[in-house]
């Protein structure tokens, strides 16, 4: 009910444009964009829940636009956390950020940025770019889509049996498996998914392309333009792990980085990012592990009082749903983040 009354209010002061009356109270002193792929379409059929992480390179460059056409500069982590450092004000800012680290980054994103003379920063999840890490939410969505056989499995004492002759159904068996898998560590992703799905073989190796190379990763770490901040070495719900779980997470992918790049990594991002997987002991212990700056999925734009928050900084996230500059305007003055946070202006926890 919830969200369907605020999706109401958006669409009605959408049509009106009044949102905009709300700029000069809510949008603060710029934003921290979140996003993740950036890919081409391939013209087949996806799961919803997916493709949702993905961006079109076209779409990203409406962004960069978008941003200075209206007078924002595109900032750097590092001066975000030196404009809040020295409480200076100034034309507003907004910064782009990419969780994870695919390979697009380097193909796909790095080429638009460069072209625009635009920073950017990437949060690395360090298994990825090792090799390690199971990119099995793609793997999952291939499995889907090439079979309508129902699924049968056992998991912690629980039968499952899937329906999954629709593309409805698949979605509604996605976000079932994706629960299940999220959980999981990842050295037992693999064995489930073969658990599954019996009937196929799969080859985890075929995947590997979708992670970007260490070679390309010191390439772009070389550019004044990129910024390359910690994301865990396992991309787990931090809030589930023990606190030395969590110092190894966090301090191990920081020290791998750090060695592989050989410079310091001062920023980090919250693996999933809500209030759910990141909280109060998880901000305490980023923050002791010497970061300048880490961030949530938490919606809000950047006000002068985050210079006391730079362990728990919001960002707006950009999805492959929303590819539309009216709601990133929207965005951009405060009304999605106002509606989201109970009419709170400024989110800070």
């Amino acid at each position: 009910m919830k969200h369907i009354l605020i999706r109401s209010i958006v669409n009605l002061l959408g049509i009106t444009r009044m949102y905009r009356l709300l700029c000069p109270f809510l949008s603060g002193q710029g934003l921290i964009l979140a996003m993740h792929r950036v890919v081409k379409d391939g013209g087949r059929s996806r799961i919803g829940a997916s493709s949702r992480i993905e961006i079109s390179p076209g779409f990203l460059r409406e962004l960069l636009l978008f941003f200075r056409g209206r007078d924002y500069e595109i900032i750097s982590l590092d001066d975000l956390y030196e404009r809040l450092e020295a409480g200076v004000k100034g034309p507003p800012f907004v910064c782009f950020t990419f969780d994870d680290g695919y390979a697009d980054v380097h193909d796909i994103i790095y080429p638009i940025f460069k072209r625009y003379n635009a920073p950017f920063a990437v949060y690395m999840v360090t298994s990825f770019v090792e090799g390690d890490a199971v990119v099995w939410w793609y793997i999952l969505e291939d499995l889907l889509l090439e079979t309508d056989l129902p699924i049968h499995f056992t998991f912690r004492g629980r039968e499952y049996c899937l329906d999954v002759s629709s593309k409805a159904k698949k979605e509604q068996a996605y976000n079932i498996l994706r629960q299940i898998l999220m959980e999981l560590p990842q050295e037992q992703v693999s064995s489930l998914l073969k658990r599954i799905f019996p009937q196929v073989e799969i080859n985890f190796l075929d995947y590997n392309s979708y992670q970007i190379s260490w070679k390309k990763l010191l390439e772009m770490a070389k550019d004044p333009l990129v910024t390359i901040g910690a994301h865990t070495v396992n991309h787990l719900n931090l809030r589930k792990l023990t606190r030395d779980a969590v110092l190894r997470e966090v301090m191990d992918s920081k020290h791998i980085l750090e060695a592989k790049l050989k410079g310091p990594v001062h920023h980090f991002a919250y693996p999933f990012g809500s209030k759910e997987e990141a909280g109060p002991r998880e901000f305490d212990l980023v923050k002791r592990c010497g970061f300048k700056t880490a961030v949530t999925m938490r919606e809000g734009a950047i006000f002068p009082v985050h210079r006391h928050y730079t362990h728990c900084l919001p960002r707006v996230e950009v999805t492959g749903r929303h590819q539309d500059l009216k709601l990133i305007d929207m965005r951009r003055c405060g009304l999605i983040s106002l509606l989201k946070n109970g009419f709170r202006p400024v989110v800070a926890d």
